[in-house]
Parts: structure tokens; C-alpha cells; sequence
């Protein structure tokens, strides 16, 4: 039997983004997405992003009467920014899983990773490291800024044999690239079952070992530490888990954190100071990726 879901689209202006993604994700367990207005240049070509019209914001809630609840709870949260337009229509889930990849092409990252949609053959050029995506309902295509800049970040700091830790693994997009980059060693969680089921797939697809699990992250539960830790996820989980983060990375490693607005960046780093010295910015409009080195244990 076919699932029936309710999709739920925000337009939201570029810098209400996180706000509003981070209120929808508290009730949405189908997962949120955040799509920019993009204009396909073909399946070679890739894609530009055009500049200063409304992100899309997607949340997945079940066709049920906790599910009318929620959507009338979000239409009265959603008022807080009166230029949000919010809609909801049913859909179901074999939908949601196929029909949105006509909007997706090749990413090249500008670096030697690119990004390659499991359904297009796409030769790759001399050099070029390819992660087959197939990104299902979980967050992580390569179009996103955020996803962008770690995956650079990732090329920039991964060598060979290094160990990492993903956390917020959404696709396994971040996962899979460290370890074509050479990791040896690479954990990812995330908070969603369906994401981390992605996630894996998405792995075996690329025949890269990845250590993959669902569930939350607390101080005390992790039994090893990490040469790079990377979190793609909010400005205000990136916070939240500061202390987790100060256990992951061992003296001396790596920590890149983005899914957040440039405007955020100071908070972050405050709450992550007790453990961390921040040691690089980098801006994609207004999304941001900071990099941090872990302070003597």
C-alpha cells in the first residue's frame, strides 16, 4: 500500500532560510529539504542559481489527523515572518522519491570531486573523483551551498588514511567523499532512519565502506576520537553539539561546521571557544562553512 504524505512548501526569503527550515524540522519526520531557484543547464552543464529570488523549503508530514494538526501548527508558527508562503498538498511517497530528479544535474565542486545523479552517464575528466547520488528524501545533493563548501573543505584537509566523523549525514554525500579522497576510517549518524537507510545506499553504490547509523549523538557515548569531524547541519544544532564535537576530535583535528547563515558564525564560535580555535571562514552567498582546530585534550 502506498503511503500518503502531505508535502509542505515554504517560500521563504534567502535570509529567513534557517529560521524557518529549523521550525519545520521540529515537527516533520519525512525530513526537510531547501531547494534554491536553480536554472538546469543540461545534464553536462550543471546548473546556476539565480540570485535574489525565494528559497523553497519542504517538510514531509503524514496524511493523518496529527498530521492536520501539525499543518495548522506550522500555518500559525509560519506568521512570525509574513512574507512566508505556506502551502500544503497530498502526495504520495512513491512520488516524492522519484519525480524531483528531473530538476537535478552533474556538480562539480571545482576541485576533483563531482557530483554525478545515479540515473545520467556522465564521463568524468582526467583526475575527477565521482559520487554516484541517488539522494532519495535525504538532504545532501551537491546543488546546495553549504554541501559545496564541504565537500572542498573535505578535499582541502582528507588524506590518506585519516579518520572522520559525519554527523548530520543526511545522502552520505560528505561520507562518500571523504573516503574516495583516501579516509580510511568514516562514521556517520543522523537524527533520521530514512536518511541513514539513504545513506547507505547510497555508499554501496559508490562500493565505499562507511560506518553508518541513526539516532541522536550525547557527551560520553562515542568510544573513539576523530583526525576531521564535519557537520552540515544548523546553526543551532552545530552548537548544541559542541560538547560532543570537543569529544570527537582529538588534540589538533579538524572540525568543519556549515548549514549556517553567515549572520551565525559568531554564536557558533563562541559556543564552540572553550574547545576550539577557529582558524578559517568561508562565505558562498550568504551560507557559511567555519573551520576549526581542536585545542590540547
Amino acid at each position: 500500500m502506498t503511503n500518503l504524505w502531505y508535502e509542505i512548501t515554504a517560500s521563504v526569503p534567502p535570509a529567513e532560510t534557517e529560521a524557518v527550515a529549523d521550525v519545520m524540522r521540529g515537527v516533520a519526520p519525512g525530513g526537510v529539504t531547501i531547494e534554491e531557484p536553480i536554472d538546469i543547464l543540461g545534464p553536462e552543464m550543471g546548473f546556476s542559481v539565480r540570485a535574489g529570488e525565494p528559497n523553497l523549503v519542504r517538510a514531509w508530514l503524514p496524511a493523518s489527523e496529527l498530521g492536520a494538526i501539525l499543518v495548522s501548527n506550522l500555518r500559525e508558527a509560519m506568521q512570525h515572518w509574513p512574507q512566508v508562503e505556506l502551502t500544503a498538498k497530498p502526495i504520495y511517497e512513491e512520488d516524492w522519491a522519484v519525480n524531483w530528479r528531473e530538476f537535478f544535474g552533474v556538480v562539480e565542486t571545482g576541485g576533483r570531486l563531482i557530483v554525478v545523479p545515479t540515473w545520467i552517464e556522465h564521463q568524468p575528466a582526467p583526475g575527477q573523483l565521482v559520487i554516484h547520488l541517488d539522494p532519495g528524501r535525504a538532504f545532501g545533493t551537491g546543488h546546495h551551498e553549504t554541501t559545496r563548501l564541504c565537500l572542498a573543505a573535505l578535499e582541502r584537509h582528507v588524506t590518506a588514511g585519516a579518520s572522520v566523523l559525519d554527523v548530520g549525514t543526511g545522502s552520505g554525500i560528505l561520507s562518500i567523499g571523504a573516503k574516495l579522497l583516501g579516509a580510511s576510517q568514516v562514521d556517520a549518524i543522523d537524527i533520521d532512519p530514512t536518511a541513514a537507510e539513504v545513506a547507505a545506499e547510497n555508499a554501496r553504490a559508490n562500493a565505499v565502506d562507511v560506518n553508518i547509523g541513526s539516532g541522536t549523538l550525547e557527551p560520553g557515548t562515542l568510544t573513539r576520537t576523530y583526525d576531521i569531524v564535519v557537520a552540515n547541519i544548523s546553526a543551532a544544532a552545530n552548537t548544541a553539539l559542541a560538547p560532543v564535537f570537543a569529544e570527537a576530535a582529538h588534540t589538533g583535528a579538524v572540525l568543519i561546521l556549515s548549514g549556517l547563515l553567515e549572520e551565525n558564525v559568531g554564536d557558533v564560535a563562541t559556543g564552540l571557544a572553550p574547545w576550539f580555535d577557529r582558524t578559517n571562514l568561508l562565505v558562498d552567498r550568504e551560507w557559511a562553512l567555519v573551520e576549526f582546530r581542536r585545542k590540547p585534550r
